[in-house]
């Protein structure tokens, strides 16, 4: 349905101006419908968008009225003070307001003619709100700026364009003045998670439309979208076929690996683990959402590409989703073997990819900011933001999630309280946007509990439970001792050769650290893994610890940073006792590839655990169940059933309200504090020097800057720093890019209480650039090798009166 029909006199206003180039308003129309035709071409969007329609029981004829409402999401412009302000260079009005405003009465118009149903008025008009915040963050639905006579004023000026049926424009601005007033209660009518996802979707395609339309005109960037097309599968395949990094001996004996039911090693084991997951895949191809539990060390990421290639024909994208940078790095390489470069890519902070043609600089970014790489590794926090976020940076993508393939590993990690919001949003992806979404883990909580009985039909867990239990994964016996310190030192003694420590605290890391540096430093190779290390030293930890062939015992202590996917394995290891599937992903690197025939992973009771996560509802069941798990009669299964049928009880419904009622009702300035990961921390710039020969990636960027010159071996951490101080960046996108550069000097701290009762945070705000702390001192508290003394830093920072500065 045709919106809008103007007369000659619009070709007199324009949309943009760069220099003393205007873009016709009419060009910047046909360029957003053009990049609006594209995306939902590419991403084959338009039988997603007609299933939300047949859902809100809206004719799919208005398809084309939503593409005008797209088109035309500028129209607000052609007021005379926007046209005057655009050609005198200083624009001091809004105008997507207005333009919602114009759209609104033009629905009205159409439903005094019966061109649409009183219904389907309604549907459109709370939908179109997406173009009064095309230019803004997203604000909650209901929050629409106040409507005026001025504003009545630019409506009468933009309608003297346009043609209106016989209804007087007087009197239906007066029906859209009596509808906005009536807005919270008509919008009520919409709100549900369905209402919630087609939204996001149609504002995704608007924003990324205009932001696409405008780069054309204003930098001469053409932009078209990357996906998985029959030529990129063809490369695939044929990289799998011929690279030894995949497994073909699978595919030459899938059958016999089927069968098999006698192991002789692990190798053939998970050789058999994949043929069946593979098979069960197979025979589940009317389900949309996997559930796949591997135990540590079984084979997950060669799995996930084997059921990826069985997609390639069908999607269009894949997000790969992980729970910490290291194992995006780890997967991401493993996977750069079959995929193109050109073709994937990381999402996170601490990824650098530099262009070697620096007037590719700006066209780099697009595609970085647009993720344009069919395969896209992402880390969980960075993912859902395309749900839970309300900027428009973090909402342009979310159009890509149509047709694609989403492997979601490790989700134990997320805060339990959103196990259920989170199913239920894995139901709708899978169900109107068709996407693919496969879950894996070796510790997997059955989301499947949350759901009611039709949506629960969805999914398929197609984990082969006689193998993953299959006594070749039993590599590891835990043991509970009282006393911790004494059974560490018996087997440092006794020579055991890898020994790993997990303790709950960075402070307890440190001090544990310096008491077994002292203690066996002639003796053995100590080493700390915290966060606390800048990622170059973790680096060298984990490689050193992987190739190490030394005669001494080695032993490493370390936080709940060794269970991030870290592919290390120790005869021996030690944990302080904590959740049960950070228990699990511990053990996960004990004897990790079986070399001997068994191996003890001992746990103690610190009783931090209980402070910790005193506010996740797992600590709480596992205090009440502590005693069961002692005596081996609380498996891990057990624990995620009470959790589930607890965190449902606490709702008393099937919905945890919190989260839901929020997504449901369009909260968006709510939903955007959601947290998937609960943290509380903030950042410490360490301006120590670096070796260029760890970050040799960089040098072009560093030369460009002058921050290094050719012959320097070392990168200043105060000249990166003065550096970002004493400059104005030419543009965004080397300002992004530089922040690459700065992450390396950067470690996480959590936001601890010092002995003045305040947390440090709040006692260092006068001396904080945002959420970053220069640490100048750095010598007095921290160092490469060990990381941060936390106790030293507090103690420094807690004793200086900043009352009286």
């Amino acid at each position: 349905m045709n919106l809008f029909i103007f007369s000659e006199k619009i070709n007199e206003n324009f949309a943009h101006r760069v220099g003393e180039k205007f873009e016709p308003f009419l060009e910047h129309v046909d360029r957003t419908k053009k990049y609006y035709d594209i995306l939902i071409k590419y991403y084959d969007i338009s039988k997603t968008i007609n299933k939300f329609l047949k859902y809100f029981k809206v004719d799919t004829k208005h398809f084309e009225t939503i593409r005008e409402i797209i088109k035309f999401h500028d129209i607000g412009k052609l007021t005379k003070k926007f046209q005057k302000g655009l050609k005198n260079g200083k624009v001091d009005i809004t105008h997507s307001d207005i333009g919602f405003y114009v759209i609104l009465i033009q629905l009205i118009d159409k439903v005094l003619t019966n061109e649409i149903s009183e219904h389907e008025f309604k549907f459109l008009s709370i939908l179109s709100t997406v173009v009064h915040r095309h230019h803004s963050y997203l604000k909650n639905i209901n929050n629409l700026s106040l409507y005026n006579d001025s504003k009545k004023e630019y409506i009468m000026e933009i309608a003297s364009y346009m043609s209106f049926s016989n209804n007087n424009i007087t009197d239906l601005i007066d029906k859209a003045f009596t509808f906005l007033k009536k807005f919270k209660q008509i919008s009520s009518m919409f709100k549900n998670l369905e209402f919630f996802f087609f939204y996001k979707l149609i504002n995704s395609l608007l924003i990324t439309s205009d932001y696409l339309a405008t780069l054309e005109f204003m930098k001469n960037i053409e932009f078209e979208p990357q996906i998985i097309d029959k030529e990129l599968s063809k490369i695939i395949e044929k990289n799998i076929l011929t690279k030894s990094k995949f497994n073909p001996i699978i595919d030459e004996n899938f059958d016999y690996y089927l069968k098999l039911n006698v192991f002789r090693n692990i190798n053939e084991l998970r050789s058999s683990i994949a043929a069946n997951v593979e098979k069960n895949f197979e025979s589940s191809k009317n389900k949309n959402i996997f559930f796949i539990e591997v135990p540590t060390g079984g084979g997950k990421t060669n799995i996930s590409l084997r059921l990826i290639r069985k997609l390639l024909l069908e999607k269009k994208k894949v997000f790969y989703v992980l729970p910490f940078i290291n194992i995006i790095e780890q997967n991401y390489d493993y996977y750069s073997n079959f995929v193109p470069y050109d073709k994937i890519t990381r999402y996170d902070h601490k990824y650098f990819d530099y262009p070697d043609d620096e007037k590719s600089l700006e066209s780099h970014y697009i595609e970085t900011l647009f993720l344009n790489f069919p395969f896209v590794f992402s880390t969980h926090i960075g993912f859902f933001e395309m749900f839970f976020g309300n900027r428009k940076s973090e909402n342009f993508n979310f159009y890509q999630l149509t047709n694609s393939i989403i492997v979601l590993d490790e989700i134990q990690a997320y805060n339990p309280n959103l196990w259920n919001a989170l199913s239920h949003i894995f139901s709708i992806l899978s169900e109107y946007f068709n996407a693919t979404i496969i879950i894996m883990s070796a510790t997997l909580p059955d989301l499947r509990k949350f759901l009611d009985e039709k949506r629960k039909n969805s999914i398929e867990n197609i984990t082969p439970n006689d193998l993953i239990t299959n006594k070749l994964f039993d590599r590891v016996e835990t043991e509970f001792i009282e006393n911790f310190e004494q059974q560490l030192y018996r087997e440092i003694e006794d020579g055991r050769r890898k020994i790993l420590v997990v303790v709950n605290t960075i402070k307890d890391s440190y001090k544990l650290y310096t008491k077994l540096k002292n203690k066996y430093n002639d003796y053995a190779e100590v080493y700390i893994l915290n966060s606390t290390l800048l990622d170059s030293r973790k680096k060298e930890i984990i490689n050193y610890i992987k190739n190490y062939d030394g005669n001494k015992p080695l032993i490493l202590v370390s936080t709940q940073s060794i269970e991030a996917g870290v592919d290390l394995d120790f005869d021996v290891g030690f944990r302080a006792f904590t959740l049960l599937d950070s228990i699990i992903q511990t053990m996960g690197r004990i004897n990790r590839n079986g070399r001997i025939k068994s191996a003890k992973l001992y746990l103690f009771n610190d009783g931090k655990w209980k402070r910790i996560y005193s506010s996740d509802e797992r600590k709480k069941i596992l205090e009440e169940n502590f005693s069961k798990f002692k005596e081996k009669e609380l498996t891990l299964k057990k624990f995620y059933d009470i959790t589930i049928e607890k965190l449902k009880q606490k709702a008393n419904i099937k919905i945890i309200k919190e989260y839901l009622q929020d997504l449901n009702n369009l909260n968006f300035e709510e939903i955007n504090k959601i947290k998937l990961i609960n943290g509380n921390n903030f950042s410490l710039f360490i301006p120590l020097e670096i070796p260029i020969s760890k970050i040799s990636r960089l040098k072009p960027f560093l030369f460009k800057f002058k921050i290094i010159s050719s012959d320097e071996k070392y990168l200043s951490g105060e000249r990166v720093w003065n550096f970002l101080q004493d400059n104005n960046f030419e543009s965004f996108v080397e300002y992004k890019l530089f922040s690459k550069i700065f992450s390396l000097f950067t470690i996480s701290l959590f936001n601890y209480k010092s002995n003045t009762g305040k947390n440090i945070k709040e006692q260092l705000k006068d001396e904080m650039f945002g959420e970053l702390y220069f640490a100048e001192d750095y010598k007095e508290y921290y160092s490469y090798e060990s990381g941060l003394d936390v106790e030293k830093f507090l103690e420094i920072k807690s004793n200086r009166e900043f009352d009286f500065i």
